[in-house]
């Protein structure tokens, strides 16, 4: 089985660690891919955010980091993956992501499957971490050390 694993990841947090390393367990390899808008200045450019996650991502076997150029479900074609995985921390993140995951069914022919997010990493979002850098707090319990050097070494 191979898993698509999609977001902007605007940083990468341990959130999203985390569900990389349990979609790592039962899949035989993992696509994250990293989406960029482009009428959206993000924090992290999308070309570092692949190179960050990969170095965050590094002690786990068949894992491979790329750029996304379309829609989910096109992309999911074109890399062969057979699985759509999305880390959801609430019934927010369920509204959202339900559409979405039936459209990448009876469009693009692939199923999404939703991880819930552990309790204690529920409260970490990637806007939550933006914010913390924007006020030169401490990220470190919420990023894994990769993203967390990056981001400390280049807050403006």
């Amino acid at each position: 089985m191979i898993a698509l694993f999609p977001g902007s990841f605007d940083p990468f947090t341990n959130g999203h660690l985390d569900v990389a390393e349990r979609v790592c367990a039962i899949a035989d390899r993992l696509i994250i891919g990293v989406g960029a808008n482009p009428t959206k200045r993000g924090l992290i450019a999308p070309e570092e955010r692949v190179r960050l996650i990969r170095e965050a991502t590094g002690h786990l076997g068949g894992v491979e980091v790329v750029l996304l150029q379309g829609a989910t479900m096109d992309e999911a074609s074109r890399l062969g993956a057979t699985l759509i995985v999305k880390g959801v921390r609430s019934s927010i993140d369920v509204d959202y992501e339900a559409p979405q995951a039936v459209f990448n069914r009876e469009i693009g022919g692939v199923d999404t499957w939703w991880i819930p997010t552990r309790p204690a990493l529920a409260h970490i979002s990637s806007s939550a971490v933006r914010e913390l850098v924007g006020l030169k707090k401490d990220i470190s319990r919420y990023v894994p050390p990769a993203i967390e050097r990056f981001l400390t070494d280049n807050r403006s």
